[in-house]
């Protein structure tokens, strides 16, 4: 009976601590940086707006959506940007903070 007991509890502490570290990773907040990020598209899908932002002398552009149509509407295609973007779980990343620069 005291084993069965004891085989109960662990199962159920692995049980505990599995979902704490599945619930963790899924709501943890990432973010990360980009500077000197150059826009190099703009799409608008169904109320959704995307911006690519291409790094510079790095590898892929990023696609991060915009939360508003009118920050959306003052970002153009060419410019260079520092960009702060952040995502949790399966959401999209999100542009946080957006600032042009001057091109050197």
């Amino acid at each position: 009976m005291n084993r069965k007991r004891l085989l109960n509890i662990a199962i159920g502490s692995i049980i505990v601590l599995i979902s704490i570290f599945a619930i963790g990773r899924y709501t943890y907040v990432h973010e990360e940086h980009i500077e000197r990020g150059e826009v190099i598209k703009k799409e608008s899908i169904d109320h959704h707006f995307y911006v690519f932002v291409q790094p510079e002398g790095e590898g892929e552009a990023k696609e991060l959506e915009m939360e508003d149509e009118l920050s959306w509407n003052l970002v153009r295609e060419g410019d260079v940007y520092n960009v702060v973007y952040s995502w949790y779980g399966g959401k999209e990343p999100t542009i946080e903070e957006m600032e042009r620069i001057e091109r050197e």
